[in-house]
């Protein structure tokens, strides 16, 4: 991506004024501000370039957030080849934080801060045209941009200085100091109060596609579609309320995201990956639609565009850390720590099988099966869940006599990574902390349903959560909690009628419908026996047993799938399993399966931060998310340093059998002070 190029190309395309009094703007290379002082953001071009200018400085902070979000949680490992600071990263000992250490340059983050503050107090938002705001989506933009960068800062640093007005001089900035630090909370709570419920509905920019261009080197960029570069502003309303622990709010905001408020429904689909036979040895290759919605097919919510060369900016070092490449010898930096290890494979897989005549007699109540053989199984990420195993490969690499005494003879692969597309949100992850939140508001079964059955039509009309109708079902109560933060779960005309599926030739039950498990692969008058799939692999014939995941279909057999648990992703039929409820869960806890509403709600925490790090390890969200449960648990009083400490003190000691047990004690007794999660601020 050349984002010189591409804001001469938006200035023309748009045919918006003239735009001779951008061209130098790039030529002011300052870490403070971007822009001459005097200059008023009142033309279009400005505008644009400005926006486009704040986007070029967040490829600086791209990187570092995704790296600083893992190397300080538990699910990830240094190797031997980790350069010196990523090495100095994860041992946490920051008070003796090297003065050199690359990803330590706070000055990053407050210069995105910075250009931010200078957009939002010089933009002329009071300009009009044809009755219509016409920056008005810049506006919003940058206000999310900013409040993104503050988040970031915080989880970075702990306690950070906060400053609305751009920083011109010296004397500013001791201004500021002199002001003290404030916590994360306090930021979101200032910066939540920023955004009017008028933004709410307000589209984000769209400049059109860019990049696409051809180096001198031959390499062809990603063409971008420019809106995905903008942050929609109910999720980042979401993300200050979850920070400033204003539940039931960050709720509302993340379901209105997710629901169809913004003229889509988007669904959590049915991505995942599964196996063939009851064998457990071989994972199904068609199966496996998960790793697809990963690497160049990623298809984010919004991310951080990055250069393909360094002649035209920065480019990404994330395949370099991650991955085995020819330029590192195919030395990886960073892998998959015990405790990542630990948690996929101590995951039940759960399966069932249906018949034909089941189907026909609409009797889809069934007994579940697991994965007995897990713990004897030669190859450990084939264990548990299978999402790990999906994206994270490892191999030998043949080396001959020529080969250079340099290289490394294991290769490992990471798909998670687009290099020129650094994810800040996907489905998933927006998904997540709406369980998190409504979890937090009191909500524990419909945060719950999220990750076993999805949170659809069937589940809130039946009451039934899952398959297992005696063990913690959707309740009443909670119903109408979810009503006094505005979210109505019992109109059943509540979700959009437009993206409605069929059901049995009629349409209706208005908006999410959850899929069902099937053997049969045709319409529902059944023409094909898939009970009798089988497929020859290294010379043994191996038939299908697990179910697959069809849609609620018509009479003509027709209609898509659209949501599951996010648990069956990689755990098989989360929703059929008995061993994956919150009643399993408070047993595990030496709790009564019918525990109180507070038990509950940390039963469900224990659930949901286990599926944060199965689904999300590698993309930067872990030690965020880590920080952001402990907030909760202090119950407005710090951080639960316990609970912080326990996970990242054991991811290099952890086991199936005893994950939290065997801790690096010194690293334990050191994360007990919250002081020490954080880097220094110079």
């Amino acid at each position: 991506m050349k984002l010189k190029n591409i804001i001469s190309a938006v200035i023309v395309a748009g045919a918006v004024l003239t735009a001779s009094s951008c061209e130098d703007m790039f030529k002011v290379d300052s870490k403070v501000v971007l822009y001459d002082y005097e200059n008023t953001l009142d033309r279009a071009t400005d505008t644009v370039y400005s926006v486009l200018g704040i986007i070029k400085n967040m490829q600086k902070i791209a990187d570092r957030s995704v790296l600083l979000g893992e190397v300080r949680g538990d699910l990830v490992s240094t190797s031997t080849h980790a350069n010196k600071d990523l090495a100095e990263l994860y041992k946490f000992d920051y008070q003796n934080l090297s003065k050199t250490n690359r990803y330590n340059k706070p000055s990053d983050y407050y210069a995105v801060i910075n250009n931010c503050n200078f957009f939002l107090a010089h933009a002329d938002t009071a300009y009009t045209r044809n009755r219509k705001n016409v920056f008005l989506k810049e506006y919003i933009a940058v206000l999310s941009f900013r409040a993104w960068t503050y988040l970031q800062l915080a989880q970075i640093y702990g306690d950070v200085y906060f400053f609305y007005e751009p920083i011109l001089s010296g004397d500013q900035a001791d201004e500021i100091k002199k002001q003290g630090k404030f916590n994360i909370k306090e930021i979101a709570t200032i910066l939540l109060n920023d955004f009017e419920d008028r933004f709410l509905d307000e589209a984000v920019p769209n400049y059109g596609d860019l990049g696409g261009e051809t180096t001198g080197s031959g390499d062809k960029s990603t063409t971008h579609t420019s809106g995905n570069f903008f942050i929609p502003v109910r999720i980042i309303m979401g993300d200050l309320a979850l920070w400033s622990e204003q539940y039931g709010k960050a709720a509302k905001y993340y379901h209105d995201y997710l629901s169809g408020n913004t003229n889509k429904l988007i669904t959590p689909g049915i991505a995942r990956i599964t196996w063939f036979g009851s064998d457990f040895i071989y994972p199904d290759p068609n199966g496996d639609s998960y790793s697809s919605t990963f690497g160049d097919n990623i298809k984010p919510i919004c991310y951080i565009p990055m250069e393909i060369d360094e002649y035209n900016g920065v480019v990404s070092d994330l395949p370099n850390i991650f991955n085995s490449v020819e330029s590192n010898d195919y030395w990886y930096q960073l892998t998959r720590s015990n405790a990542l290890t630990s948690l996929s494979t101590r995951q039940n897989y759960c399966y069932h099988n249906i018949s034909m005549q089941d189907r026909l007699e609409g009797d889809f109540v069934r007994t579940p099966k697991y994965m007995t053989n897990k713990y004897d199984q030669e190859v450990e990420l084939r264990r548990g869940d299978l999402r790990l195993q999906s994206i994270l490969t490892t191999k030998g690499r043949t080396l001959d006599e020529y080969s250079s005494s340099n290289l490394s003879s294991v290769e490992q692969k990471l798909i998670k990574i687009n290099a020129e597309k650094i994810c800040l949100y996907r489905n998933d992850v927006v998904y997540l902390r709406l369980a998190e939140a409504l979890n937090r508001a009191e909500c524990p079964s419909l945060a719950f349903s999220i990750l076993k059955s999805g949170l659809c039509y069937e589940i809130i009309d039946s009451h039934i959560l899952g398959y297992d109708t005696d063990d913690n079902p959707i309740v009443d109560a909670e119903l109408e909690r979810a009503k006094s933060f505005g979210i109505d779960y019992t109109t059943m005309d509540y979700y959009n009628k437009n993206f409605c599926l069929y059901q049995m030739g009629q349409q209706g039950n208005d908006g999410f419908n959850r899929v069902y498990y099937d053997l049969e692969n045709a319409n529902p008058m059944g023409s094909a026996d898939y009970e009798n799939v089988s497929r020859t692999i290294d010379g043994a014939t191996i038939y299908r047993v697990n179910s697959q995941i069809v849609s609620n279909r018509n009479s003509m057999g027709s209609g898509s799938p659209n949501t599951m648990g996010i648990h069956s992703r990689g755990c098989g039929d989360a929703d059929i399993d008995t061993l994956y409820t919150i009643g399993h869960k408070l047993s595990e806890m030496g709790k009564p399966r019918t525990g109180s509403l507070q038990d509950s709600i940390l039963a469900v925490e224990e659930y949901i931060i286990d599926e944060m790090g199965l689904e999300t390890c590698f993309e930067g969200y872990r030690f965020g998310d880590l920080m952001r449960i402990a907030q909760h648990r202090a119950n407005g009083s710090g951080y639960d340093t316990d609970f912080f400490a326990e996970k990242v003190a054991s991811r290099e000691k952890a086991t199936m059998e005893d994950p939290y047990g065997a801790k690096d004690m010194t690293l334990y007794d050191r994360l007990k002070d919250s002081k020490n999660w954080f880097l220094p601020l110079e």
